[in-house]
């Protein structure tokens, strides 16, 4: 099960924050750096999320062990949480549907987490991590807000719904830790 077009889109929006406080930033927007164009079946969108989901989560275990920063280590425990939940209501949802997960991450979520991996603790991994929950938050807020947007079930449509609101705040969280 392979998503059927990746297409990159030239430039990337700018996230704004409230001048209050790190708390009050703006929900992550689709970025438009990564448009996933679904099958009729939403079979992709079930295989994209499922991968971003164990991503996030393997490497969130990383960071508690490597990052230096201790708010880089609450984030992780944070990631390790809202995901493993997130991959819960999504294996509920695809066993209704008749879908079968993927055990594996997708080979772009695979070289991001082996980098991670290679990467010495401290303020070298501190780095790579911040960066990459940017960019896979990118893609997930990308990929839920069109799933909720153009899915034909109405059911994942929901679900995509649903889980946004939070991928966002995840998404603002990473690039306000990343500056």
């Amino acid at each position: 099960m392979k998503i059927n077009k990746i297409v990159l889109l030239a430039g990337l929006s700018t996230l704004a924050f409230s001048p209050l406080s790190a708390i009050a930033a703006e929900p992550m927007q689709p970025s438009g750096v990564l448009q996933a164009v679904l099958s009729n079946s939403e079979k992709d969108f079930f295989e994209s999320a499922a991968s971003s989901n164990m991503l996030e989560i393997e490497a969130a275990k990383l960071a508690q062990t490597k990052a230096s920063r201790p708010e880089l280590k609450n984030f992780a425990e944070q990631m390790i949480k809202d995901h493993t939940e997130a991959s819960q209501k999504l294996q509920a949802l695809a066993t209704s549907k008749g879908v079968t997960l993927p055990t594996q991450l997708l080979g772009r979520h695979q070289q991001m987490l082996d980098a991670l991996a290679k990467d010495k603790p401290g303020k070298d991994f501190d780095k790579d991590y911040e960066n990459k929950m940017v960019l896979t938050h990118k893609e997930a807020v990308s990929l839920f807000d069109q799933t909720a947007k153009e899915a034909k079930d109405p059911q994942v449509k929901a679900f995509a719904a649903e889980l946004l609101p939070k991928l966002q705040q995840h998404g603002a969280h990473a690039k306000e830790l990343n500056t």
